[in-house]
């Protein structure tokens, strides 16, 4: 039992599974965070060069946020945010039978 609680712990701390211990990895993490409310922010107003340049950005932090490694797999989660973004703002205004159309 002993084995596998420290097992775990190894896992939990290790630095292969995530970018925990990467410095900046806070700032660059706010970072995105705030592009994506500019996404929705922009997605309600309706200014998409202003979005499309949040996508821009977005692209260029991530490589100093997770790493050259991880860079696509990290892109693709954001895209498919971004494209969730999207799709919830046109709902609210249009209703659901905008998907339709």
């Amino acid at each position: 039992m002993t084995g596998l609680i420290a097992d775990a712990k190894e896992r939990v701390y290790s630095k292969v599974g995530g970018f925990r211990g990467r410095p900046g990895s806070e700032f660059g993490s706010a970072v995105l965070a705030l592009l994506l409310f500019t996404e929705v922010a922009t997605s309600m107003v309706g200014a998409e060069t202003v979005y499309f340049i949040s996508l821009v950005v977005a692209w260029m932090v991530l490589p100093a946020v997770v790493g050259l490694r991880n860079v696509l797999d990290a892109g693709c989660y954001f895209m498919l945010v971004s494209l969730g973004i999207v799709l919830v703002v046109d709902v609210a205004h249009h209703g659901p039978g905008s998907l339709l159309t």
